[in-house]
């Protein structure tokens, strides 16, 4: 089946190249990164202890939305990585270790020494790279649904490393199946809304788009990093849907076992995002944690 569907891709698709999108014109709320430019959203007090939120795979920073009230009294910062939301999508390094250093770039433009990292899904990759890159300018990690081991990654994301076929897999899925994605990502699919979709889509839109995720998704060296993150000492929530279908329960406890100060919290009828389906207790969750800081 696995190879009649690929089989499929390659004869309806080819192996053209993905387009990248234009070099963007850099406004207040964008921080330039070489030829591109990151989005971000900084809101709260100034001088108030910082957050950095950083969403996952084929998301933006509006994810957070739901939850913001969890972070009343600080300072956050919400970013779009490169390559999503209204990040710039040119040629260029998609990496972990380069979206880590455009974030910490970030804080150094913002002015910010030291904050509180948040990261969900693959956006967990890019938050513990921060903290290996940067130790003391980590305070604390909140890792939800953590995207981070490479027997997380599906058979698609792993042949979409293969020149040509990831052309013809990240082409044709990366916008024709969101809804079915974002099903599969929710304990109840009643949460998936024709707003939430359309949403979705409308960050997947932009020229470029497609060639930026599959630049992201060839970029993880994850059996490399991995092995890493015993060396990483920030004290660490680790957040996990019970019925997430994306990351099992299980690797959430692998990380909270390998890392030196972590601690793991299950949450009951959710799946891979927490921000939506469990908005209250994980308001309460980041509460306490920054709590715990003070």
């Amino acid at each position: 089946m696995r190879l009649l569907v690929i089989l499929m891709l390659l004869s309806s698709l080819g192996c053209a190249p993905l387009p990248w999108g234009a070099p963007p014109t850099v406004s207040g709320d964008a921080l330039s990164v070489g030829d591109g430019a990151l989005h971000f959203a900084d809101e709260g007090p100034v001088g108030a202890p910082a957050v950095l939120l950083i969403h996952g795979f084929g998301s933006h920073l509006g994810i957070w939305e739901p939850v913001l009230d969890g972070f009343r009294g600080h300072r956050v910062v919400r970013v779009d990585l490169l390559g999503f939301g209204d990040s710039s999508r040119i040629e260029g390094d998609y990496s972990p270790e380069a979206q880590a250093d455009a974030i910490l770039a970030l804080m150094d433009a913002l002015g910010i020494a030291r904050a509180s990292v948040v990261g969900h899904s693959m956006g967990s990759m890019v938050a513990l790279t921060v903290a290996e890159r940067a130790p003391r300018r980590v305070t604390r990690l909140a890792l939800l649904s953590p995207f981070v081991y490479e027997d997380q990654v599906p058979w698609s994301y792993r042949d979409a490393r293969q020149p040509g076929l990831g052309e013809a897999i990240v082409g044709n899925w990366h916008t024709e199946h969101l809804g079915w994605r974002l099903e599969f990502s929710v304990h109840d699919d009643s949460l998936v809304t024709e707003e939430l979709i359309d949403r979705a889509r409308s960050h997947s839109r932009p020229r470029g788009s497609r060639a930026a995720a599959l630049a992201t998704i060839r970029s993880w060296d994850l059996p490399a990093r991995e092995v890493r993150y015993v060396d990483i000492a920030a004290p660490t929530l680790i957040v996990s849907g019970m019925e997430d279908r994306v990351v099992l329960l299980p690797f959430a406890e692998r990380l909270g076992m390998q890392m030196p100060d972590a601690t793991v919290v299950a949450l009951p009828l959710c799946g891979h995002l927490p921000m939506i389906e469990a908005a209250v207790e994980l308001n309460g969750l980041m509460a306490q944690w920054l709590g715990e800081q003070r």
